[in-house]
């Protein structure tokens, strides 16, 4: 028994370390597999290492290729607009020879008359020229020119004010070097400088003089006429006030029906333009009642009353500016969009130019549209404001009819 009891705690024993050894061999089996697991997924990390410091490498690469391409694409942008510079300027010399050209030769419409229509010229032509020295008489004044065509123009000076007005007194007895400088289509404040040097040197403002007005002016058509200010109230639908540039006094009157509507589309911050002239003090409007058509208004300047109105043919649709010269009136067209204004209507008030005689008139191209256009007839000159551009309009005239 105890043989038997002997050999079996020997058969345990050596069972037991059968399964121990076992175990110890399926743990190093198993250590044995991480391991190489380990080494795979660092062989792995080794060459994505690789793979990232190669693709930076390329990155590198390319933004380098690229800093030196935009270089390139930088000099060549500044050749393109070298050239482009240079092509605007040849452009713009070309436009200033062809206004030249236009201005110096004169456009000749080729006719075909009927003979018996000669035969009535030719019959009436007595009767014609008998109406023109009665109409002559009842003009009661010596001025019988119109315009032929513009003849230069000067830029004076720019500001970074698109919208304004400038000109000088009409009087021959009020200083005739004196500018004043409506800046904006609503203040109360005038510049005013001893002469167009002043005025367009490059401290001006430190040469200016300040006028301040008891009332706010709307829109760009003020007038300055024997040393009143006329101007449109702001905040009035038709009230007009004469001030008074020696004693500050100031008369007001109500243009009725007018202020609705702007004489000008392509400046509808203007509801009533003044106008002066040889013959005195005018009024430029627009009236619903005639489609919006230009309305032209004769004012005594002493008493502020209306002399005679008269409707226009003239469209206030993409009208920029007016003015009248001699009793007729010049209305100033453009694009909506900026571009060469050209006078394409004018009336007359004695009847005498007919409009389908009067060609199309340019203005020399230079920027885009113009806010306001003043005629001085002291020195025969246009004040235009373009676009923050003041500029200056010579012309040529030509006589309403044959002298008799």
């Amino acid at each position: 028994m105890a043989s038997i009891y002997i050999l079996s705690v020997l058969v345990v024993l050596l069972v037991k370390a059968q399964r121990e050894s076992l175990g110890k061999a399926e743990d190093i089996s198993l250590v044995r597999y991480i391991e190489g697991r380990i080494l795979l997924l660092e062989d792995r990390l080794y060459k994505c290492e690789q793979d990232i410091q190669q693709s930076m490498q390329l990155f590198k690469d390319l933004s380098h290729k690229l800093i030196l391409r935009q270089d390139s694409f930088n000099r060549y942008k500044t050749e393109a607009k070298n050239e482009m510079d240079n092509l605007l300027a040849r452009l713009e010399r070309a436009e200033w020879d062809i206004d030249y050209l236009e201005t110096t030769t004169s456009s000749n419409a080729c006719l075909e008359v009927d003979d018996h229509l000669v035969e009535k010229q030719v019959i009436e032509h007595e009767e014609y020229e008998e109406e023109e020295r009665k109409i002559q008489m009842n003009l009661n004044t010596s001025c019988n020119s119109m315009l032929a065509h513009i003849k230069s123009q000067k830029t004076v000076k720019k500001t970074k004010i698109t919208i304004g007005s400038w000109m000088k007194n009409c009087d021959n007895q009020s200083d005739p070097q004196e500018i004043y400088f409506f800046s904006g289509a609503k203040n109360n404040v005038i510049l005013t400088f001893a002469n167009i040097r002043d005025f367009s040197s490059t401290g001006y403002m430190q040469k200016a003089e300040h006028l301040y007005l008891p009332f706010f002016w709307q829109g760009t058509g003020h007038a300055l006429y024997h040393n009143y200010l006329f101007f449109h109230k702001n905040g009035t639908l038709n009230e007009i006030v004469r001030y008074s540039l020696r004693d500050n006094v100031t008369q007001s009157m109500e243009l009725h029906g007018v202020g609705d509507l702007s004489p000008y589309q392509l400046s509808p911050f203007t509801k009533i333009d003044f106008a002066v002239d040889e013959q005195g003090l005018w009024t430029i409007h627009a009236d619903s009642d005639i489609e919006g058509n230009i309305v032209l208004t004769k004012l005594n300047y002493n008493n502020l009353t209306i002399e005679h109105t008269w409707n226009t043919t003239c469209e206030s649709t993409n009208a920029e500016a007016a003015f009248v010269i001699c009793g007729t009136l010049y209305v100033m067209y453009n694009s909506p969009n900026g571009g060469r204004s050209h006078i394409d209507c004018i009336y007359d008030t004695s009847d005498i130019i007919s409009i389908h005689e009067t060609p199309t008139l340019y203005f020399p191209k230079r920027y885009s549209s113009h806010s306001s256009l003043h005629y001085n007839p002291v020195d025969q000159t246009l004040y235009g404001w373009d676009e923050g551009y003041q500029m200056l309009y010579k012309f040529e005239s030509k006589p309403k009819f044959a002298q008799p």
